[in-house]
């Protein structure tokens, strides 16, 4: 069973209250849940669209790292589609490894609002990567 006991014990995380609420070994799916701070804001109230990609994109390295024992990710590309605003408040987030491979993963995620309205539908292409200090993953130069 993987240990999510310290997850989201960085910075960027802890601006957005990051929380793993349950994960999925065998679905390899990880859901978060995220309190967007006022700052997110854009002039109509509700959350500016390119600030979305952080609460996702944390999901996504958490899901990666469920997938892969621990590694962490780094994101080549994020594709996000906005389905309606997302309201300043506690959002959910709902992210998992689709197909993964040795040095790459391709991924997932949909991200709801307080009321659980599916808002924005996400994908991503990540690169694993080891913590810092440890060795490189095998392959890289």
């Amino acid at each position: 069973m993987t240990d999510f006991s310290t997850a989201f014990q960085w910075p960027s995380a802890k601006l957005m209250d990051a929380e793993v609420i349950s994960y999925d070994e065998e679905a390899l799916t990880v859901e978060a849940a995220f309190t967007l701070p006022p700052e997110f804001a854009a002039m109509r109230g509700s959350a500016q669209g390119g600030l979305l990609a952080a609460p996702i994109d944390e999901a996504f390295g958490a899901a990666l790292y469920l997938a892969h024992d621990g590694k962490l990710q780094m994101s080549l590309d994020i594709s996000m589609s906005f389905l309606r605003p997302v309201a300043i408040d506690r959002i959910t987030v709902r992210a998992r490894a689709v197909k993964r491979g040795k040095r790459v993963a391709f991924l997932e995620a949909e991200l709801f609002d307080h009321e659980g309205k599916l808002c924005v539908r996400a994908t991503a292409t990540s690169m694993l990567t080891d913590w810092p200090g440890q060795t490189k993953v095998k392959g890289d130069g």
